[in-house]
C-alpha cells in the first residue's frame, strides 16, 4: 500500500467534508437570521399597530410603556406642533392630545402602496407609514373630524442577547398632512 496515496485521498476527503459542512453551515445560518429578521419586521408592524391602538383607545399608561426614556416625539402640524423629548413630555403632549378629543378611532390604510414599511438595521427597526387616519370627536362640540397622518416610529433593541428582540420607541413622528371635519 502506498501510504502517499492513502494520504492524499484522506487530505482530499477531509477538504470535501469540510467544504460540505461550512456550505450546510452557511445555509444554516443564513436561513436563521432571515428568519430572525422576518420576527424582527414582524415585532416592529404589531408593536406600530399596538401603538395606534392605544392612541384610540387614549390609554396613555399603555402609550408610555413603549417608549425609551430618553425618546422623541416630533408632532408636526396642529396646535400641538413641536418637538418634545423625553417621556415625561411626551406623556404631557399625548395627555393634551386626549384631552382635546372625547374620542378617538384609528384606521389604516389598506392600499398596499400605502401599507406600513418596516426596515431593520442592525438594532433599530422603523416602521413607516404613509397614511393613517386617526377620526377624534371634539370634546367641547362633540363635532367630529379626521386627522390625517404620515406616521413614523423609530425602534431600538434594548434586549442584549442576539435571540431577543426587545423594541422601544427612540424616536416617533406624527406629521399631520390633512384635516377636516366630517
Amino acid at each position: 500500500m502506498n501510504w502517499k496515496i492513502i494520504s492524499a485521498i484522506f487530505i482530499a476527503l477531509t477538504i470535501i467534508f469540510a467544504g460540505a459542512f461550512i456550505g450546510v453551515y452557511y445555509l444554516d445560518s443564513s436561513g436563521i437570521a432571515k428568519e430572525k429578521k422576518q420576527l424582527e419586521v414582524n415585532d416592529a408592524n404589531e408593536l406600530a399597530t399596538e401603538h395606534w391602538n392605544q392612541i384610540a383607545i387614549e390609554n396613555s399608561s399603555l402609550i408610555m410603556t413603549q417608549y425609551d426614556n430618553n425618546a422623541t416625539l416630533h408632532w408636526i402640524g396642529g396646535p400641538l406642533n413641536g418637538t418634545y423629548n423625553g417621556t415625561s413630555a411626551i406623556n404631557s403632549t399625548w395627555n393634551k392630545f386626549f384631552t382635546a378629543w372625547q374620542a378617538v378611532w384609528f384606521y389604516a390604510s389598506t392600499n398596499t402602496t400605502n401599507n406600513p414599511i418596516i426596515t431593520i438595521n442592525g438594532n433599530t427597526a422603523t416602521v413607516t407609514a404613509n397614511f393613517t387616519q386617526f377620526v377624534v370627536q371634539n370634546s367641547a362640540t362633540h363635532a367630529f373630524q379626521y386627522i390625517n397622518t404620515t406616521y413614523s416610529i423609530e425602534y431600538y433593541n434594548t434586549a442584549h442577547s442576539s435571540n431577543n428582540v426587545n423594541y422601544e420607541i427612540i424616536s416617533e413622528t406624527f406629521h399631520i398632512t390633512g384635516a377636516g371635519k366630517l
